[in-house]
């Protein structure tokens, strides 16, 4: 039975023989044996399965209870079968799915996502030094926010330390609950080399940053001290986003991104990325790290909480290998 139902699943792969496909889905409804050694094969082929993301492939011929379902891997290590095995694994998921009347046939190699770093000026702080520009930034390139300041360590190292909530315009009667530090990132160069407008094209931006909160003379006052990673997508001029800073967000927004975590006075570094995806008419990211005290309330020192080593990345999604027919 196991050598009929290869060579009838050869004969599929390599000729398209109708009747070969008729022969199988016969034997798959009237014997259980032939139900059984499909089924076995996929559970073997388990990177298969986790690959085209579709758990109902195992699962097809479960009419009689018979089929063991593929579980998650608990550890890395993958049973690596020979190439005939591989072969006929991912030729049973497209016959399998001929019973249904849609069509996954197989899926020989994962290809790779692609990574690509997106410019951030002075996202590690080594040329800057002092207060950085007080109010939001209207062109690409520069940091500016709250009050903050970049200083350097004692190995050499410079960072930047946030040190004061406040409302990013300065309007001393509204009270905001963040320090906040911003960039405008243009879109534009990745936009060209990856094609985003191709609806077909999967990118997601990860944005991420190093915290740190040493003890200082404050930190009784601040016992929900938490840092963030927050990412906006827009489709403006840079100029436009701060003048409406932050209706902007649910007025223009095409996209958000938002990582947050509590961190107590001298615990270890901790580094956090927010993710979103990229939408084809984003022509500028605005990327925010931030310490909020999460209470609105008068201008709020901060203390020893420190930024570093903030990247922006781009991550293109590969189309699944896989053939569709009808």
């Amino acid at each position: 039975m196991e050598e009929r139902l290869l060579n009838l699943l050869q004969r599929v792969r390599d000729d398209s023989d109708e009747s070969a496909r008729t022969d199988i889905n016969e034997l798959l409804r009237k014997h259980p044996q032939a139900r059984t050694i499909m089924s076995k094969s996929l559970v073997d082929e388990q990177a298969l399965v986790s690959h085209l993301r579709d758990e109902s492939i195992v699962s097809i011929l479960d009419a009689e209870g018979e089929v063991v379902k593929s579980q998650p891997l608990t550890s890395p290590t993958r049973r690596l079968l020979a190439w005939p095995q591989q072969f006929a694994a991912a030729l049973v998921t497209g016959a399998m799915v001929g019973l249904l009347g849609v069509g996954v046939v197989w899926a020989v190699k994962s290809p790779q996502s692609q990574a690509r770093p997106i410019q951030i000026a002075n996202g590690d702080f080594e040329t800057l030094s002092g207060p950085l520009e007080l109010g939001f930034p209207s062109h690409f390139g520069t940091w500016g926010g709250n009050p903050a300041e970049v200083i350097e360590e004692a190995d050499g190292n410079r960072i930047l330390r946030l040190l004061k909530t406040g409302n990013v315009h300065g309007e001393p009667n509204d009270f905001a609950s963040n320090c906040s530090v911003f960039q405008l990132v243009d879109l534009s160069a990745l936009r060209q080399q990856w094609e985003t407008a191709d609806p077909e094209t999967q990118i997601t931006l990860n944005f991420s940053a190093r915290f740190r909160r040493e003890s200082a003379p404050t930190d009784a006052e601040l016992p929900k001290l938490a840092g963030s990673c927050r990412i906006y997508l827009f489709n403006l001029q840079p100029d436009a986003i701060g003048k409406e800073w932050p209706q902007v967000i649910r007025e223009h927004g095409v996209g958000f991104g938002k990582k947050e975590i509590k961190l107590a006075p001298g615990e270890d570094i901790e580094t956090i990325t927010a993710s979103c995806l990229l939408e084809s008419d984003a022509t500028v990211a605005l990327i925010v790290v931030a310490a909020s005290t999460k209470s609105r309330a008068a201008p709020v020192e901060l203390g020893g909480f420190f930024v570093d080593d903030i990247q922006l990345t781009a991550i293109r999604q590969p189309p699944l290998p896989v053939h569709f027919m009808k």
